[in-house]
This record gives structure tokens, C-alpha cells and sequence, in this order.
């Protein structure tokens, strides 16, 4: 490269131990002289939160990330930083000039130095002993010694391009942290602000390269150190995680709060109270384009009676979102226990609720994941007293209410009741009417937390015709049910599969005492009171309502009580303790982590263990398949952006090509289906009989080779199989199987990457 003609800069030499002078020269054995760069200093030290002369004045940006850099941007700058290999002695500057000069563009440049920075193995690399500090590998050797930070390194690199950079200082919310805690003093990070098309943005480096120097590909740690050339290129460019490259400060102030209110970079800064009393939200939260409804804005909920509710509005595209509640045993060491059927998901248009009842009093966490299992928010609840209502009838993962995908998805879209819960009058039929996209089987049911489905089969049914669903509903006893409707292929022997369901609360319709003015029907007359709690409704029912002046007293003395309670309840642990339980609860996370084999899953567990030195063994064995599935995830992405119409091009052939049919066979084997044909009850039919290819590319919902896709786990696919795929696909080259087939290519990019990863991993 360019920097390869400049004259390097003579080394500084370190002093000693005893400070008498240089220590000795040692011959280059590889290792890091650790004695000559240890007490390096550089002339001009980086200072945290300080700006240069001349620095632009600090002030919110004028545009969103979106608006100004997109992933069409990243291309050039990340093929060009990948060109570029550190050398000896070359001096950093000399390789920044290299790095930003094919580009004029502000933002472009410090994209190339961020993905560089990203590249490098630091922690794995041979470094000889007679280096200067100043050099490329002299910069990169004190990081690995843990003598220079990423946000430091990558303040460097920005001044010495002109760019201007500036290291933040202030508290960033690990895994680690819960809401409300006021002792954040352990949460100490930094990170960078950097001056790029006409406004001060956010780039953490530590959080967005965190995942890629120094990782390996396979499951044995430090195998990568012999990894050379493409496998370590697309290793590591794949880890980025690149919400955290120009992430928009009004997101960015929910997870990290600088020391200084000016780098917070918004109109309305938050105070320390403020930071650590909202919801936890996590980058997914703002990827997928959620909000919180007034009145769901706080991350601390005080619940004196057992029953409240969280409120997130979709306003991009739906997503399917889990709530998972936790109880906070404290007087058992501090585990987090799940709780189940105690939350429901109603889904109201663009509002999902989250409505929560709390078995007993205590603290309690709200998180809530998206269906691939990423963390996407979390709050947390101090309950007094429990509540009276037992369970939902069902905990259904697809929540209460006709979502967002279920037209695309099923072919069903409701006509006549569009929101998750249905209040009924017993002996009432009601009927649920969906218009119907495709022909499907139908299976309908109703569920209740004491009576048996059997014994309510006659309380439901339902008529399939004319591009038309309905269920009709009749019940004759009060209280709370689940009408869940299921649905599969026509002909198909698959098991139904849930596709949208509603909650049910019955009343008896209230009868008119003899002289009693006729009171004006409700949805709500006749409610029981406690369904109504839960359901948020009560207040709505006692609006105008005179209220007894003795009862307001008792009820204020009752409620100052509780606060009382709930105060105690939320008394902070002691450092040691708190450190205890954080280990404990990190190691747990961890190991589950290892064993899910979920990405971001194992994302968040590293990113929280990094500071355990207790860890790192069990950190490196995370890192390893994190790696691995990052790589697998892309290679997936293409498959799952595929359109249906684009499956059903291939399944329409009744003579395909060989290489077709071939590269059909090799997905299937990877997804776990038997080449030959098996015998027994119910016997396997062969993937060499395009007809079985064809009926399995027909299925539909999670049975589809889409959805099969979203939830392979390629670390489970045998050797064996993956030899066999590859053995499969060696014949032909993408560019046949393309010609033949649009479709077809993709799934044998598919194959053919997930094979040689398997067969590599097994070296």
C-alpha cells in the first residue's frame, strides 16, 4: 500500500521498571513486548469530551441517519477498507491517507476507517518487538495490550483524516442494568461523536465492532489465528452491527447518557433521573419502527392492585412481538423466575397491549422479544398486591387479534371484528367473518381454564364457502375464554397451525328490577369487576359516578400505604450483592445462551460478559458460534426475501433440469429430510422423486421451506449431510443454475455456503 514508501518515525523508547532507561532489546519472538509499550505516552493524549479549535458548534443534526446514509453507501468503503492490511512500521497516518483518499464524501471516509478498525485481529496478530508506537501495528499492539480503546483509536484516525471527532464519556446500559437503578457508576464507557454531512453524530465503535476483532469461526477458540485471506474478510464483516454507526442521538439517549449534557445531541435532554427511570429500549425497538402510547412511556410501573398494561404502536410494518414476564425472587438469591399465562398480547389495529396479572406481590420485569427471539424492550413492575384472576386460558404466541400478516401470511382477513378481545352476552351468537385468499383446512376451538375443550365443542363451528370464513360463537356460562381458530393446506397430513385467535370475556345480560329505570345497555353492563381491572376498563365505567367522601379517605390512606410498600420493595441491594447476583445471573445467560444457539441471543450474552474476567472462557465458546450463525443468518436472508410466487415457479415444473432438481434435493437434505425413501408405519418418500420436492415446496406458514429456513440451525446439520451437499453441488456453478432458474440459484448459494461452513467448522 501507499504508506509503504514513508520513513517511519524512529521508536520512543520506554523506560524501564526502575526508570534508568530503555529496557533491552529482545529478538523477535512473537510475542508482545508488553515492557516497551506499557508506559508509551502519547504526546498529544485524547481527552474526553474535548473538542479541537476550530470544531463545528455542538448542536442536534438536522437529519435523520436514514436521510443521509443508507445501506447502498456501504459498499465502496467497505470493499476498500477490506483492501488494506496493516503493515510494521508504516506510520497510521500514512494508511488513513490511503484509506479516505479514493473518496470525497465526509461520511464515506469515516465509514472506511470504522470498518477497518472493525477488520483488524488485533488480539490475534504477531507483532515484532522492534516497532514504533506510532505505526499502523504499533497503534493495533496497544489495543491488544489494552493500552488504547476503540472510541480512542477511532478518534485518531478521524483527526488525522480532518474529520471532526470527539470521544464521549458517560454511563451505558448493559444487560446487566435494571431499570431504576441509580448507581450506574460500573457502567462507565466511551464512545465518539464525529462531524459528517452538516451535523454531530453518534458512533460507538466499542458496541459496533464488538463482535468482530478477535473472533473465531468455528467452535474451537483460537483456531481463527491461522484463518488467512477471504474466510477472515468475510468473517469479520459480517459481525458489524451497524446500528451503532451514526445512531440517531433521540434513540441513542434511551441506552447511553453522556457526562455532558450538550454531546446528548437533542432538543429536550434527559436528566440522570429521567435516564434511568424509562423503558430499556433496545436498537431493535427503533429498527423496526415502534413507540410507546402515552401513558406506556415509563420504565417504572407502580401496580397496587395486580393488574396494568403496557401500550407499543406499530408505526412501520407489523411484528410479532412475545412478552415474557419475570418475577424477581428476591429472598432466593435474586433469580429471575418466568411466569406463565399471567400476560396477554391484545392486538388492536396499530397498538399492541400488554396486559399483565401478577400472581402474588413483589417485583416483577416485563421483556418483551420479537418471534426470532431478540430482546426488543423491557419495564419494570412493582406490584403490591396480587391479583385476583388466575391465568389466561392459553398463553398464545400469536397474541389476541387478527395481526398485521395475517392476509399475506394465511389468506384470512377479518371483516368483522378487528380488535383481540370480544365482550359477549351468554346465550349471544356471534359471528367472526373473514374474507378468504386461498383454500384452506380449518380447525376451530374454544378454550377455558376449568372446562375441557371437548365439553365446548358444541359452543363453536364454523363454514368455509365462497371465499369466506365464519365461526359462529355461543356460549352460556360468564367468564373468560380463547377462540382459536387453526388452519393448515388443503389435503395436507401437517398438523393445524394457530393462525389468529380472540379473547372472549361472557356477562350475563343484567335483568331489570320491578320500578327500575331501564339503565342504558353497555358494552361494559354486567361486567365482573375484576374483569374489568384487568382489562383497563373500570375508570371508564365509574366516569360521573358520585364517590363517598369516607371511602375517598379510606382509599387515599390505602394508597399512601402501598406506595409505602412499593418503596420497600424497591430498596436497592448493596454493591457486593448486586455484583454477586450480576455474575450468577451472566453465567446463566450465558450457558442458555451456548446452548439456544440464537444469535441475538448470544449477542446480548457476550456483550454483557465481556466485563467478567470470570467469563471470558465461556465468552470465547459464545463468540465462536456467534460468528458462525452471523455468517449462516446472511446467507439466509436472500432465501427468506424470496416471494412465494417465486417457490411456486419452481414446484411448477414437472421436468426439471438435473441441476434443479439437484439443488432442490441439497436444500432439503440440509433441512433435515431423508434422501432415500424410508420404510415403516408411515413410510419416507425419497428427495429423488421430484414429486415429494414438489409437495414439499407447496406447504405453506411455519411447514414452508421459507419458514424452515428462518429456523434452521445449521450448527445442528451433520457432516456427513454437508459432504453429501456438497458433493451434490460441486457439478454445477451458480451461474448454470441461475440460467435455469432464478429461484433455484438462490437456494444453491444457500447450500453451497452452508455446506463448506459445516465441513469447515469440522476441521
Amino acid at each position: 500500500m501507499g504508506s509503504g514508501s514513508s520513513t517511519p518515525e524512529p521508536a520512543v523508547p520506554a523506560k524501564d521498571a526502575s526508570g534508568d532507561g530503555p529496557p533491552k532489546i529482545k529478538e523477535d519472538d512473537g510475542r508482545l513486548d508488553v515492557e516497551a509499550f506499557s508506559n508509551y505516552k502519547e504526546e498529544h493524549p485524547i481527552i474526553p469530551n474535548s473538542m479541537e479549535d476550530g470544531y463545528p458548534k455542538v448542536a442536534p443534526p438536522p437529519k435523520k441517519k436514514a436521510d443521509i446514509f443508507t445501506e447502498d453507501d456501504m459498499e465502496e468503503p467497505d470493499t476498500h477498507a477490506h483492501s488494506l492490511k496493516p503493515e510494521p512500521n508504516p506510520l497510521l497516518e500514512d494508511l488513513v491517507k490511503d484509506l479516505i483518499s479514493p473518496f470525497s464524501s465526509d461520511i464515506i471516509k469515516v465509514r472506511a476507517i470504522f470498518v477497518w478498525i472493525g477488520l483488524q485481529p488485533f488480539s490475534m496478530m504477531r507483532y515484532p518487538l522492534k516497532l514504533n508506537p506510532k505505526s499502523t501495528m504499533g497503534y493495533l499492539k496497544r489495543m491488544a495490550l489494552g493500552k488504547l480503546s476503540y472510541a480512542e483509536l477511532f478518534t485518531v484516525m478521524c483527526r488525522m483524516a480532518k474529520l471532526p471527532c470527539v470521544m464521549v464519556s458517560g454511563v451505558a446500559k448493559s444487560n446487566v442494568y435494571e431499570i431504576g437503578d441509580e448507581d450506574v457508576d460500573n457502567l462507565r464507557n466511551m464512545w465518539n461523536v464525529v462531524y459528517v454531512q452538516g451535523g454531530w453524530r453518534i458512533v460507538f465503535p466499542l458496541w459496533g465492532l464488538k463482535a468482530i476483532a478477535g473472533r473465531s469461526t468455528g467452535t474451537n477458540p483460537g483456531r481463527d489465528i491461522a484463518l488467512k485471506g477471504d474466510a477472515l474478510k468475510e468473517m469479520v464483516l459480517n459481525a458489524v452491527n451497524e446500528y451503532y454507526f451514526l445512531t440517531d442521538p433521540s434513540e441513542f439517549i434511551f441506552r447511553c447518557m453522556p457526562d455532558e449534557e450538550q454531546w446528548q445531541l437533542i432538543k429536550a435532554p434527559f436528566t440522570k433521573t429521567k435516564f434511568v427511570s424509562v423503558p430499556l429500549l433496545r436498537p431493535k425497538f427503533f429498527e423496526y419502527g415502534l413507540k410507546l402510547q402515552t401513558g406506556s412511556q415509563e420504565g417504572i410501573i407502580l401496580c397496587e392492585e395486580g393488574l396494568c398494561e403496557v401500550r407499543i404502536i406499530y408505526t412501520n410494518k407489523y411484528v410479532q412481538l412475545l412478552p415474557i414476564l419475570l418475577y424477581y425472587d428476591r429472598e432466593n438469591g435474586g433469580e429471575h423466575t418466568k411466569v406463565d399465562r399471567h400476560t396477554a398480547v391484545i392486538i388492536e389495529g396499530d397498538t399492541a397491549r400488554f396486559v399483565m396479572r401478577f400472581p402474588q406481590g413483589g417485583v416483577y420485569k416485563l421483556q418483551v422479544l420479537d418471534i426470532y427471539g431478540a430482546w426488543v424492550c423491557s419495564f419494570k413492575v412493582i406490584c403490591v398486591e396480587p391479583s385476583e384472576m388466575g391465568p389466561f386460558p392459553v398463553e398464545a404466541e400469536l397474541g389476541f387479534g387478527p395481526y398485521g400478516d395475517l392476509k399475506p401470511m394465511v389468506g384470512l382477513e377479518a371483516k368483522s371484528h378487528l380488535k383481540g378481545m370480544e365482550v359477549m352476552l351468554t346465550n349471544q351468537e356471534v359471528d367472526f367473518v373473514f374474507s378468504r385468499g386461498k383454500p384452506m383446512d380449518f380447525m376451530v376451538e374454544l378454550v377455558h381454564n376449568e372446562i375441557w375443550e371437548e365439553d365446548l365443542a358444541d359452543c363453536v363451528s364454523f363454514k368455509s364457502d365462497m371465499g369466506q370464513l365464519v365461526v359462529k360463537v355461543k356460549i352460556d356460562i360468564k367468564g373468560e375464554f380463547v377462540l382459536m381458530i387453526h388452519a393448515k393446506d388443503v389435503g395436507s397430513k401437517d398438523d393445524f397451525d394457530n393462525v389468529v385467535n380472540y379473547l372472549l370475556i361472557l356477562k350475563d345480560p343484567k335483568p331489570k328490577k320491578p320500578g327500575e329505570e331501564e339503565e342504558k345497555e353497555t358494552v361494559f353492563s354486567g361486567m365482573d369487576k375484576k374483569v374489568l381491572k384487568s382489562l383497563g376498563l373500570e375508570k371508564v365505567v365509574n366516569k360521573g359516578k358520585g364517590n363517598d367522601a369516607a371511602q375517598n379517605e379510606e382509599d387515599d390512606r390505602k394508597r399512601k400505604e402501598n406506595i409505602t410498600k412499593m418503596k420497600n420493595m424497591s430498596k436497592p441491594l448493596t454493591k457486593e450483592e448486586k455484583r454477586a447476583q450480576e455474575l450468577a445471573s451472566m453465567k446463566k445467560a450465558l450457558t442458555a445462551a451456548i446452548e439456544s444457539r440464537n444469535i441475538d441471543q448470544l449477542e446480548r450474552a457476550i456483550e454483557d460478559s465481556k466485563t467478567y474476567p470470570e467469563l471470558q472462557e465461556q465468552v470465547h465458546e459464545a463468540e465462536a458460534k456467534y460468528s458462525a450463525l452471523q455468517r449462516m443468518r446472511k446467507y439466509s436472508s436472500q432465501v427468506m426475501d424470496m416471494a412465494q410466487s417465486t417457490i411456486s415457479e419452481i414446484h411448477r415444473y414437472k421436468e426439471p433440469t438435473k441441476a434443479i432438481h439437484d439443488v432442490m434435493k441439497a436444500t432439503f437434505l440440509l433441512l433435515g429430510e431423508d434422501e432415500k425413501s424410508t420404510g415403516g408405519i408411515k413410510p419416507q418418500k425419497s428427495l429423488k422423486e421430484w414429486m415429494h420436492i414438489q409437495n414439499l415446496l407447496r406447504k405453506t406458514g411455519t411447514g414452508s421451506v421459507i419458514g424452515r429456513v428462518k429456523k434452521f440451525d445449521a450448527l445442528a446439520v451433520p457432516l456427513k449431510t454437508a459432504r453429501r451437499v456438497l458433493t451434490i453441488l460441486e457439478q454445477y456453478d451458480r451461474y448454470e443454475v441461475t440460467d435455469n432458474s432464478a429461484g433455484a440459484g438462490t437456494f444453491f448459494i444457500w447450500a453451497l455456503n452452508i455446506a463448506n461452513d459445516v465441513v469447515a467448522m469440522n476441521k
